[in-house]
């Protein structure tokens, strides 16, 4: 349900200034379409702005529009708000001023606008947004989109062609109940709503019955299906039972070899325990064997040790004798020292007398000091030589890497450069030119082949600095010369085109005239002081070839190029006598006709460049190019010059070398006689040392004394260890008799061992016997429980034994054989019932479904249909009588407007049904019908009245609402158009005596004319609107509004 409606708009009343909260009290306008700067202050009744067509009428509807918040779009003018700023402008502004709820409080609402189609909002001076000029807009119910409170020129049509509803709903927005609008909007929604339930509960029903009958078919089919299933069901029950028996069978092996197991257990035991009671003396005899042979063991180490014992003392007695012997050794090798020590001392006093000699017969030797220094000048000025050119080398090499790096940055310019002519190239391809690439390559492979220069395509050749200029050029030179080659000779021109012609360019051939120079370009004071600055034919670079043929084809040395100063004062640069002249942001062009004097005028918008993208500069590629020549040229001359150097200092360092090797063959054989010098003495030395040394080593004799007392010493030594041996052989004697006596003790036990042991493998065997036969026992049991649990598991999935499957279990047969025969019957059974369609009970139990999901929707639908059916029904209780009574009054105005044009006229509500099924739902219009004195009452329409008449309706309809308007103001602009003087008189004297009513809305009407002797009152403010060569002067006297009040006097007594 909707909620319940609002109070009414509060009745707007005026204060002790005359102005109701709303009004508009001062426009100010700033470049806004045909006004420079405008100060208007309404009226608070009637105001007339009177003026002559274009005079700037309409520009003052479309300021209150804009400036409280409408689009463009509802002007019906321009649809974007930067179109509204005067021409030669960037930007203007819309200030509207507003009378508030009293006198005091003023509402300032400004609007800036600029040719982006950007605005900015103030309110009371802040910067605030939309939103919230919205809000104070709406609190004083201003409905700039409403045509009942604001129609302006463009829109009056539009008006007229309203249809009976639009004009209701535009009725209700302007002078109804708040709620009215919205209740209807409400009703509409909801009777959509409404079509769409009754739709959906019809096709519901529909589509319900016909699934009833459909299984109402299938009753019979569907009993013997059943009848099948119940009898596989009672078979598939015997299968569940199957797996049961066969657990069953399975649990009483389970049980039979569990039995067994025990049995096997006590065998086992048994023979364990036999088996240990034979075990018991060996283990008490392996313990007296133990005993004994640890005596053995202690005695056995008592051996070793004595026998270890013997042999120490036999090597200490050996070693004794090594000593002595060793002994005896030295004494003989002092007695040979002494007699070789004399032999030595004679060998060396000879040597030493023959190495003085040698020393005293050496020759002596003098160094070659002057050659020496002689080579040490001329090495010395070979390498200071070398170093001069090694400088030398280094400054070339320096020099050449220079010119290598800036040769280097040439090629890198190039190669943007021609990064450049591809994106011009490619920008060519996308407006068109698909093969231009192709076309450019064959030239560049086939340049050889031509006899002259051959250029293009042009736009690679064009190279212009400035963006505007690029503009301009771009747009007054046609697109195909952009993508042409031009050729200087004739016979280039026909190789170009047989070969390009597959490639869909133009080949243009030049042929340069001597006889034909152009004037030079001279800008005078006249020109200047209009902006022009500069000529087309002078703003970019070319080649000669190709600037003569643009200029040839498209006369660019007749096109100028001027400035925002030059679009404000065009008319008089055509006084100059230039016929074509480009603007930032306007291209003028005049021609005079052929057959006559007569000169017509055509400006056309700017459009921004799409070919010359980037800018390519010609002197720079080619001086680029030449520079890169010049620096490979220096770069190959400074190589050549680099090699000469490196082959002349390679010689002086070889002659260097040869120099320095001869001198260190010199100092080498000086080195040589000074070394064998130094040797000599040095052996002369070490012989005399030689000799001193052998004549100071030690007398013999003390030395073999000495030997003889340590030789006594160690045959002492030696005859004590023979005693001590041969008590130790009697000691292993004794040691060696207790070990057999304890050996034979130790054999004995061994023995019974032994046989004692025999007795108990034979009965381990039998344990063991009786081990693998319960393991093999275990085993079977263990296999029988899986069997068991596997039966039981594939039972329980099969079926899960309950209370009610017991019972069943009970009734059937008890043995597997039986059971299986039971299936196999009770299957043939089912089979012998034979049907058509399989899927028939899926279908059946499907369409049921089906059924009971479109009874409850059906159920759910109504239900909310009836509920809708008694919220529409609520809110047209509502809606209706508020707007009968709403339409009966402005009928009560309407006629009576109508009566004093000797007219009759009413405005009634009509009803138009729309059935369907058992439901209905009435949409209410409003409808003009009048006739003249004579004749039948008809429908206001293009058909029955004439214009003057629909215009004269119109008026009073609105003129009707005044009295109803909850609005501030209204708007009606040029609404008297089309009348005759009789009825433009009588419909003026409707407005006036409307405006003077008590609480009527401010109103603005818009008229090129106004009748003569009109009668006016106090209600009536004139806005006069005037334009032309001489309202300049007057404008400045009336411009602040004081002397406005100062014509009432006058009309006052004019009217008198």
């Amino acid at each position: 349900m909707a909620d319940e409606p609002k109070p009414k708009r509060p009745k707007i009343s005026r204060g002790d200034d005359d102005y109701m909260p709303g009004n508009i009290t001062r426009i100010e306008l700033c470049n806004f379409m045909t006004f420079n700067k405008l100060t208007c202050k309404p009226g608070s009744r009637l105001n007339l702005v009177i003026g002559p067509n274009g005079s700037g009428k309409s520009s003052l509807v479309c300021a209150i529009a804009l400036g409280l918040g409408g689009e463009p779009q509802l002007l019906g003018r321009a649809t974007s708000v930067g179109a509204y700023v005067k021409r030669g402008e960037e930007s203007g502004y819309i200030k509207i001023c507003l009378r508030g709820e009293s006198k005091e409080e003023l509402i300032t609402i400004t609007r800036k606008i600029d040719t982006r189609n950007k605005s900015e909002w103030l309110f009371n001076g802040k910067v605030v947004g939309k939103k919230e000029i919205n809000e104070v807009i709406q609190r004083f119910n201003i409905q700039v989109n409403n045509l009942t409170q604001f129609l302006p020129q463009d829109r009056v049509c539009e008006f007229a062609k309203l249809t009976p509803v639009q004009l209701l709903e535009e009725t209700e927005k302007a002078v109804g109940d708040p709620q009215l609008p919205v209740q209807h909007r409400t009703l509409i929604m909801k009777s959509q709503e409404l079509k769409k339930f009754e739709r959906a509960v019809a096709s519901n029903k529909g589509s319900l019955d016909q699934l009833k009958a459909h299984n109402a078919e299938l009753e019979k089919d569907v009993k013997r299906v059943r009848q099948r299933e119940d009898l596989l069901a009672k078979a598939e029950s015997m299968k569940k039972k199957l797996p049961w028996l066969k657990y069953d069978i399975k649990k009483a092996e389970y049980l039979e070899a569990k039995k067994q197991e025990e049995d096997a257990k006590l065998k086992l035991d048994d023979a364990a325990k036999a088996l240990k009671e034979l075990r018991e003396p060996i283990e008490k005899q392996k313990g007296e064997k133990a005993k004994q042979e640890a005596k053995l063991k202690k005695l056995n180490g008592l051996l070793d040790s004595n026998m270890k014992k013997r042999m120490q003392l036999s090597e200490n007695y050996n070693h004794l004798g090594v000593l002595v012997q060793g002994t005896y050794n030295e004494v003989d090798d002092l007695r040979r020292h002494e007699e070789s020590r004399q032999q030595r001392i004679s060998k060396a006093k000879e040597d030493l007398a023959a190495a003085e000699a040698e020393l005293a017969n050496l020759p002596p030797y003098e160094p070659p000091k002057h050659k020496m220094e002689q080579l040490s000048a001329q090495i010395m000025e070979l390498e200071e030589s070398a170093k001069e050119m090694r400088y030398q080398k280094r400054e070339k090499e320096t020099h050449l890497n220079r010119n290598k790096v800036t040769l280097t940055q040439c090629i890198d310019r190039l190669r943007e450069m021609e990064n450049a002519n591809n994106k011009r190239l490619q920008a060519l391809k996308n407006s068109g030119a698909e093969k231009i690439f192709e076309a450019y390559q064959w030239v560049q492979e086939h340049r050889s082949q031509f006899n002259k220069e051959v250029y293009g395509p042009v736009l690679l050749e064009v190279n212009v600095a400035n963006r505007f200029h690029a503009d301009y050029l771009e747009g007054h030179v046609a697109y195909y010369i952009w993508k042409a080659f031009i050729t200087q000779d004739s016979e280039d021109r026909d190789l170009l085109v047989k070969n390009l012609r597959f490639f869909d360019v133009p080949v243009i051939n030049h042929v340069r005239d001597e006889s034909c120079r152009r004037d030079p370009f001279h800008i005078t004071e006249e020109m200047r002081k209009f902006g022009i600055s500069s000529r087309l034919d002078q703003v970019f670079e070319a080649p000669h070839a190709v600037k003569e043929v643009l200029i040839g084809q498209f006369g660019l040395d007749n096109s100028y190029i001027g400035s925002k100063e030059t679009d404000e004062k065009a008319d008089l640069v055509f006084k100059l006598g230039i016929m074509d002249f480009w603007t930032p942001e306007n291209h003028y062009r005049w021609s005079r006709s052929r057959y006559g004097s007569h000169v017509s005028g055509n400006v056309e918008s700017v459009d921004r460049s799409r070919l010359l993208l980037c800018n390519l500069d010609v002197k720079e590629i080619e001086s680029v190019k030449s520079r890169k020549v010049e620096l490979e040229e220096k770069i190959s001359t400074i190589d050549a010059n680099l090699r000469a150097l490196q082959t002349a200092l390679r010689r002086k360092e070889d002659e260097a070398a040869e120099l320095q090797r001869e001198r260190e063959e010199i100092v080498n054989i000086t080195q040589s006689k000074k070394k064998k010098w130094r040797e000599m003495e040095h052996l002369v030395n070490q012989r005399r040392i030689k000799l001193k040394s052998i004549e100071r080593e030690d007398d013999p004799d003390a030395a073999i004394a000495k030997l003889t007392d340590k030789v006594k010493e160690l045959k002492i030594q030696r005859f004590q260890c023979v005693i001590d041996i041969k008590n130790l052989l009697t000691e292993a004697v004794a040691y060696r008799r207790s070990f057999a006596e304890n050996n034979l003790c130790s054999i004995e036990l061994e023995a019974k061992i032994k046989e004692m042991e025999s007795d108990a493998k034979q009965q381990e065997k039998v344990a063991v016997q009786a081990s693998l036969y319960l393991d093999h026992r275990k085993n079977a049991m263990e296999n029988c429980r899986q069997q068991l649990s596997v039966a039981k598991k594939h039972a329980e999935s099969v079926a899960v034994i309950t209370p009610e499957l017991k019972q069943a279990f009970l009734e059937m047969p008890a043995t597997v054989e039986d059971l299986e025969a039971a299936i196999q019957d009770t299957i043939s059974q089912a089979n012998s019932i034979l049907f058509l369609n399989h899927n028939i009970l899926e279908e059946y139990e499907s369409r049921q479904r089906k059924i009971e999901e479109l009874t409850n929707k059906q159920e759910m639908d109504e239900k909310e249909l009836n509920g809708l059916l008694d919220e529409i029904n609520a809110l047209k209780g509502r809606w209706l009588p508020t707007l009968r009574n709403l339409v009966t009054r402005i009928n009560v105005t309407f006629s009576r407007n109508f009566k004093k044009w000797l007219l009759q006229a009413r405005c009634v509500l009509v009803q138009f049904f729309w059935h369907y099924l058992c439901y209905v739902f009435a949409i209410f219009v409003v409808s003009f019908i009048i006739t003249r004195q004579t004749g039948q009452l008809q429908v206001l329409s293009a058909h029955h009245q004439s214009g003057g008449e629909r215009s004269v309706s119109t008026i009073l309809y609105l003129v009707s609402l005044q009295d109803l308007t909850n609005c501030p103001f209204r708007v009606v602009d040029e609404i008297n158009q089309g009348m005759d003087p009789i009825n433009e008189r009588k419909m003026f004297q409707q407005l006036v005596r409307a405006a003077s009513q008590l609480n009527t809305p401010q109103c603005f009407l818009l008229t090129p004319k106004l009748l003569p002797n009109l009668e006016y009152s106090d209600a009536c403010s004139i806005l006069t609107v005037m334009n032309g060569p001489w309202i300049e002067q007057p404008s400045k006297v009336w411009s602040g509004g004081d002397s406005w009040g100062s014509l009432r006097i006058p009309m006052e007594e004019n009217r008198c």
